[in-house]
């Protein structure tokens, strides 16, 4: 079981990320966000959060090599996302995490740049656990919001890639996901990363890593996006360093219990 679920503890889930045994300390952003919701929503709707954020990410042409290094001259012209947020309180990340979006006729790009004094990091299996140290996520859906799939990559250049279930409540908000599809394999993804540091050593300091991604539409199992189209999906962190609070953190925000949160997912518009 992930640990990381506040809901069911007979639920066997994959990456939520908020810890149900949480001090009543910890607790204070998320009821102070709750708070804040119930004070601006007098006209008694149901929900006063914030819009899901919006991205366009831009279609381009060049030639790349996947090498984790990000230099050529298409990574310039990407959309770029940041900073990151935590997920249930909204409040800002203390590091920064940049990721840098673009897409071609055939595949959708992803540059991550997480900036990190003590990475974390041992997993090197493909569909390990990756969200149990310091890992960037994905979760991406052309079509209801049900059935998603997930992404992850550490860095140590493991991946994880499954398809999630999620049953969700007559207001969109999860009751329960599956422990995820791992039999889902997107075979032609390419992943590459780049560390400046020293992973699972906390006696020194570190400074950054970087993921370079490339997913062909068709490992998806969907048509390539047209351009405008408009499908929904999130982008996660987890951010560990000795002596300091895990960070959760989001794009968009749910700022629901867990990244499981698909109604809450941002809206990524495919462009010209």
């Amino acid at each position: 079981m992930n640990p990381f679920w506040r809901g069911s503890p007979a639920i066997s889930s994959g990456c939520c990320r908020l810890i149900i045994y949480r001090s009543a300390i910890g607790l204070v952003p998320w009821l102070a966000v709750a708070l804040l919701f119930s004070a601006g929503n007098k006209s008694g709707g149901s929900d006063a959060r914030p819009a899901p954020k919006r991205v366009v990410i831009p279609k381009l042409h060049g030639p790349v090599t996947v090498d984790g290094d990000l230099s050529e001259p298409v990574w310039k012209q990407a959309a770029v996302i940041t900073p990151f947020f935590e997920n249930d309180s909204g409040q800002r990340e203390r590091g920064q995490t940049e990721l840098r979006l673009w897409y071609d006729d055939t595949a959708i790009y992803l540059g991550w740049i997480c900036t990190d004094k003590d990475i974390q990091a041992t997993l090197v299996e493909r569909d390990s656990d990756l969200w149990m140290e310091d890992a960037v996520e994905f979760f991406i859906t052309p079509k209801a919001l049900n059935q998603y799939i997930e992404f992850e990559w550490n860095p140590l250049g493991a991946v994880f890639d499954a398809v999630v279930q999620n049953d969700l409540d007559e207001k969109g908000v999860s009751k329960s996901f599956n422990s995820h599809d791992r039999s889902f394999t997107a075979k032609n993804m390419r992943t590459a990363v780049k560390v400046n540091g020293t992973p699972g050593n906390s006696s020194d300091t570190d400074k950054f890593w970087q993921v370079e991604v490339m997913i062909p539409f068709a490992d998806f199992g969907w048509a390539a996006p047209k351009p405008e189209e408009v499908w929904r999906g999130n982008f996660y962190r987890m951010n560990r360093d000795k002596g300091q609070p895990n960070e959760f953190l989001s794009w968009s925000p749910t700022l629901l219990p867990g990244f499981h949160q698909p109604s809450r997912f941002g809206y990524l518009e495919f462009g010209k």
